[in-house]
């Protein structure tokens, strides 16, 4: 199910600085010790850190990168002007052009970016509205999507134990989208379905929020409980 990253990146920036409107001081239940102030500051940062890479149009790691954060009373106009300045570099260039991105195993081009600030603005969007306890639902593509990135390109880089075993499969209730994922001998590799030895079953937006620690694992999940602690740490 497609949808537009640059759009969706611009629409989540916008309700994000909705709800950051409302005031900065209100703890955010998902980022343990920040407020909305810090939450805010985080993604404006994360925002001007990949705009300024991926100008580079080359491959090699960016060198370090020191945001300078304004005051307060700026906070989110430096916030908007950042999401202005990512989507011109994201527009601007090729997607098939070289980008370097931090998933080794995948490839190192533009393309990789719009999504992965389109999921990370989306998330902390949702971050932000819940600080003040009314965060909207996800667009169901932009949730699905969300899951298949924490499946096939994070998941893949998790550290794991030698001695676990098992397959674990990912459900979706609300499509017929589903992932099955093997763990065992310190690997995590997607296959095709087959018997499960614990299962996440949810909405697509459950599903999102359960597997980036926003919501309990237990309220989507069954079987091997080391298995789901993989998914969920």
């Amino acid at each position: 199910m497609p949808y537009d990253a640059i759009l969706t990146i611009r629409d989540e920036a916008d309700a994000f600085l909705r709800a950051a409107r409302r005031g900065l001081g209100p703890p955010v239940p998902g980022c343990p010790d920040w407020t909305v102030r810090e939450l805010t500051q985080h993604l404006g940062s994360v925002h001007r850190f990949h705009t300024r890479h991926v100008t580079r149009a080359v491959a090699d790691p960016p060198e370090p990168f020191v945001v300078q954060l304004p005051h307060d009373d700026e906070l989110l106009t430096w916030f908007d002007t950042g999401v202005d300045e990512l989507l011109i570099a994201l527009n601007s260039t090729p997607l098939d052009g070289p980008a370097w991105n931090w998933a080794t195993h995948t490839p190192q081009v533009l393309a990789f970016w719009p999504r992965r600030m389109a999921l990370e603005t989306a998330v902390h969007r949702w971050d932000a509205e819940s600080a003040y306890g009314d965060s909207s639902p996800f667009d169901l593509a932009v949730a699905l999507d969300g899951v298949d990135e924490l499946l096939t390109v994070m998941g893949p880089m998790k550290p794991l134990a030698d001695r676990l075993s098992g397959v674990v499969a990912v459900r979706p209730t609300d499509d017929e989208a589903s992932w099955s994922v093997r763990l065992g001998q310190g690997r995590w590799e997607l296959v095709e379905g087959g018997a499960a030895d614990a299962v996440f079953q949810g909405t697509a937006a459950t599903l999102l929020l359960a597997l980036w620690g926003r919501v309990p694992a237990g309220t989507v999940s069954s079987g091997d409980p080391a298995l789901i602690a993989v998914f969920t740490s």
